[in-house]
C-alpha cells in the first residue's frame, strides 16, 4: 500500500497533509471521484456556477490523478419567488 493526498480546489485550495493509505489506481481514482461528489453535494446549492477539483499526488508530492466538475444553474423563465 501506498500513501496519497487528495488536495481539494473549491474557490480555494485545501492542501491534503495527512494523506490516506490506498491499494492501487482503482482505489486512488475511487476515493478522488467520491471526495468530489461529497464535496459538490453540498457546495453547488449556495452557487449558481461552481468548479471543483480534486488531485491526488503520490508520496513524492507527484501528482498522479485528477477529477473535476463544473455546476452551472439558472432559472429558465422568470424566478417564481
Amino acid at each position: 500500500m501506498s500513501r496519497y493526498f487528495f488536495d481539494v480546489e473549491n474557490g480555494g485550495l485545501t492542501v491534503d497533509e495527512e494523506g490516506t493509505e490506498l491499494d492501487g489506481d482503482e482505489a486512488v481514482a475511487s476515493l478522488a471521484m467520491r471526495t468530489l461528489l461529497d464535496i459538490a453535494r453540498f457546495e453547488v446549492l449556495a452557487h449558481d456556477e461552481r468548479q471543483m477539483s480534486v488531485t491526488a499526488r503520490d508520496e513524492a508530492g507527484m501528482p498522479v490523478y485528477r477529477t473535476e466538475l463544473t455546476v452551472r444553474a439558472a432559472w429558465l423563465l422568470a424566478h417564481p419567488g
